[in-house]
């Protein structure tokens, strides 16, 4: 009597959900961890960024022994790289014109100043690298963020009582963005301060009033209203 071997090729429809199951359970943990892995590569970028342009601020400071506001270069012909290859003026919050340019224009700076946390407006990168004296509704007096809410409790860690401030203005972060910059930046912070909200709100600037349980810090925040932030972040002060 012959016996025939059989033989099985594939999965059962079984295998095949076990199978999908693993897959699924795998991306649930692994992909919230890649993604957080990519976020805090941007943001490590992004305070590289601040780290280069401290360094040009002080290699001009060196050479010239001051620092021009971003007033001083509107008068100086300097071109803004931002703007619009058609003549049209970015639509942004940043400023046309302002100390980064310079830093660009004069080599201390050899790169564009750019970051990769944010979102541009309607494409234009709108990153800056501004100067301005303290106190004057640019500044908060005694070297705080650039908003013009005028109060002394916002003061940059880095300036003490600075006459003249460089900062780093980046728009539009996400949520996250925002507190991992705080986290590196200013933190770290005591465990009772859970939560992405809670970290950047010890570091956060609104309405005149200091919303914060840290005397200072070196990156201040202001809520754009719909889950964004722009970030002020301290270069260096004369």
């Amino acid at each position: 009597m012959h016996n025939a071997n059989t033989s099985r090729s594939g999965f059962t429809l079984i295998e095949m959900i076990g199978v999908l199951a693993i897959i699924g359970i795998l991306s649930a943990v692994v992909a919230p961890r890649v993604i957080e892995s990519i976020r805090d590569a941007k943001v490590t970028s992004a305070i590289s960024s601040v780290n280069s342009a401290r360094s040009a601020a002080l290699n001009y400071y060196q050479r010239y022994d001051r620092i021009p506001l971003d007033s001083d270069t509107a008068s100086n012909g300097v071109i803004d790289y931002r703007t619009d290859p058609t003549g049209a003026t970015p639509r942004s919050n940043a400023l046309g014109l302002d100390f980064g340019d310079i830093l660009v224009f004069q080599e201390q700076l050899l790169e564009q100043k750019s970051t990769p946390v944010g979102e541009a407006i309607d494409g234009v990168k709108n990153f800056a690298i501004g100067c301005a004296d303290v106190a004057n509704g640019a500044l908060d007096a005694g070297g705080g963020a650039a908003t013009g809410y005028g109060v002394a409790p916002f003061l940059f860690k880095s300036a003490g009582r600075a006459s003249r401030i460089v900062y780093f203005y980046m728009p539009n972060l996400t949520i996250q963005e925002a507190a991992a910059m705080a986290t590196k930046v200013n933190g770290p912070f005591p465990n009772t301060v859970q939560g992405d909200v809670n970290v950047i709100g010890e570091s956060l600037i609104g309405g005149g009033t200091a919303l914060t349980n840290i005397e200072n810090a070196n990156a201040w925040f202001t809520d754009n209203g719909d889950n964004s932030f722009d970030a002020y972040m301290y270069v260096a002060h004369q």
